[in-house]
């Protein structure tokens, strides 16, 4: 993406968060305009993990068939809810993992408490009992 009326379809097409990466490319304008999601979903994919092989398929688009589109663009977006899946999974299963340690926590956390509020309980009854036994002597 090196001219101005590229940079120009690039803010229109491609989201906000991709720009800075997908200026990186060249894309092909006329699918920027009429499939910028394939292109999209190029970009993001974790199957094609080199800047170059991404490039190589966006180079391709152009002289693919509709066919040949669609079945692309179906595979990616397989891959992209196949791993949105698996992401989902994980966030419960860390979610799950902090709630378990933050309920630990809390419960040393009244545990805690306790043994301070029984200390507590014991220094003053000891300190009772003291003033008792001085008051008698004193007697």
């Amino acid at each position: 993406m090196k001219n101005m009326s590229n940079t120009t379809l690039l803010k229109k097409y491609i989201p906000e968060d991709l720009l800075s990466y997908a200026s990186n490319f060249d894309l092909p304008e006329e699918f920027l305009e009429t499939d910028s999601d394939l292109i999209v979903l190029v970009l993001k994919s974790k199957a094609l993990e080199s800047d170059e092989d991404k490039q190589n398929w966006l180079n391709l688009l152009p002289v693919m068939t509709e066919e040949q589109i669609y079945k692309l663009k179906e595979i990616l977006i397989k891959e992209k809810e196949k791993l949105d899946e698996i992401d989902e999974k994980y966030t419960e299963k860390k979610r799950n993992i902090r709630q378990k340690y933050l309920l630990r926590w809390q419960k040393l956390g009244y545990v805690e408490k306790v043994k301070e509020l029984k200390e507590k309980e014991e220094q003053m009854k000891s300190k009772e009992d003291q003033e008792a036994e001085d008051l008698l002597n004193s007697l």
